[in-house]
């Protein structure tokens, strides 16, 4: 499947721009909710996951630290550290030039901020604009979305086993334990150029995203996240979702966000 180009972002920021002027002073208007948690697990010694969690500037990151590399905690901290002062405008498109230009500044810090180290991360983005959601994603972090009782995966990992299983070598099953899983093919501070991938949806009230670490969806099954990410309140859900991965081992830091569409009100 080919992936959404800033170009083709600019071909549907007018509607885009449209509908967020119309939800701005309208009974339709999204009401954003978020909550998020992090955790160490029962496993590492140093979390390496970092996050911005802010209704405010209707962006949500998680960025998990590679601990392959050096200094995997820097790296996710220079990721949200970066995209902190994001200053939310009025055009889809500047805000998406913008993030990116951020990450591409996260990327080149990561490359020069230490001799001989080279600090690597995951980034997932979502940003709320209008009555649509934007994704910019590199590595292996997710987002999903429960709608209607029913999970979907957004992004698609950027590795190995994803790419095997793209060109029918692998099941979904056997690319999610295959030993190339974790072998990222894309992320922040690996190579001198970062190449981001794209994507957005429409929103509808109901609607729960859900952002995370692979610490959180290696080892809890997609059916008990799909089931605990409808649970009560944003904050409830969090905490059920960490806790079902600390309960089945915490092998790796557990980082989760998630935001609520709510109708006003």
């Amino acid at each position: 499947m080919p992936e959404t180009t800033l170009q083709e972002v600019a071909a549907i920021a007018d509607s885009v721009e449209a509908d967020a002027a119309a939800a701005a002073g309208a009974d339709t208007a999204i009401n954003w909710q978020s909550a998020s948690r992090t955790d160490l697990g029962r496993v590492r010694h140093m979390n390496e996951d970092a996050f911005l969690d802010s209704e405010d500037q209707r962006l949500w990151v998680v960025a998990d630290g590679m601990g392959g590399h050096s200094r995997g905690d820097y790296a996710s901290s220079a990721v949200v550290r970066h995209l902190r002062e994001f200053p939310h405008q009025h055009a889809a498109l500047a805000n998406l030039k913008d993030l990116e230009a951020r990450l591409q500044a996260a990327n080149e810090e990561c490359r020069t901020a230490f001799r001989n180290k080279r600090p690597g991360t995951t980034v997932a983005a979502m940003l709320a604009h209008g009555s649509h959601v934007f994704f910019l994603w590199a590595g292996d972090s997710r987002v999903y979305r429960l709608r209607d009782g029913q999970l979907e995966q957004l992004t698609l990992d950027h590795s190995v086993a994803q790419e095997k299983h793209a060109r029918g070598e692998l099941t979904r099953e056997e690319a999610r334990t295959h030993d190339t899983a974790h072998v990222l093919t894309r992320a922040v501070g690996i190579r001198e150029n970062l190449k981001l991938e794209l994507d957005y949806t429409q929103v509808e009230p109901g609607d729960r995203y859900l952002l995370c670490s692979d610490g959180l969806y290696n080892p809890v099954e997609t059916q008990d996240i799909a089931s605990l990410l409808g649970q009560g309140t944003p904050e409830d859900a969090c905490e059920a979702l960490v806790e079902a991965a600390i309960k089945n081992g915490g092998p790796d830091n557990i980082t989760v966000i998630v935001v609520a569409a709510a109708p006003p009100g």
